[in-house]
């Protein structure tokens, strides 16, 4: 890591997800859902992470909201029907707003 890629971010499905960024690590847990569908569960993780990254969030924050984003997406069919708002998401996340 480095010159390249400074942060590096990896789903590890119901075992949560893990980080790097500049020699930090971080490791979140994914929420118990009944999974109905993962169609699209990595695009709802990335688009936790990236939400919290461009708020500035910590490593761990952001990489928490991927998780539990990517999760509670996969509790119904088709890509997009579970997908929580942030509202929901940040509840799971352990954070009080956005």
């Amino acid at each position: 890591m480095g010159r390249i890629c400074s942060t590096v971010a990896i789903k590890l499905g119901d075992k949560g997800a893990i980080a790097v960024r500049a020699g930090q690590h971080a490791r979140a847990p994914a929420p118990a859902v009944v999974v109905v569908d993962t169609v699209g569960a990595g695009d709802s993780f990335d688009a936790g992470f990236l939400y919290g990254w461009l708020k500035g969030w910590s490593l761990e924050e952001a990489l928490g909201l991927g998780a539990v984003c990517g999760s509670l997406s996969t509790r119904a069919a088709g890509g997009t029907a579970a997908q929580p708002l942030l509202e929901e998401a940040s509840r799971y996340a352990g954070r009080t707003s956005g």
